[in-house]
């Protein structure tokens, strides 16, 4: 197995700018892990391309089926 690579930072710091670039070069072996989120699709953001766009009820069934690597609750949207 190739090794995991975690490009992490707040919103808008550019994260998907920098993967972009790298898998533009094509110098390195690497590929685009698709990640979940149960936050609305933003403009130009496509399903199972950008994200897995999940409800919060198919969120905790793949969390409690053990289909994470990991998870966190960044931010609480029903206060």
């Amino acid at each position: 197995m190739a090794p995991l690579i975690v490009v992490s930072g707040p919103s808008g710091v550019g994260k998907t700018t920098v993967v972009e670039e790298l898998l533009r070069r094509k110098t390195l072996p690497l590929r685009r892990a698709i990640t979940a989120t149960t936050r609305p699709r933003r403009g130009g953001e496509e399903d199972g391309l950008s994200y897995h766009f999940w409800d919060r009820v198919r969120f905790e069934q793949e969390k409690a089926a053990g289909g994470m690597i990991e998870w966190a609750e960044v931010f609480q949207t029903d206060l």
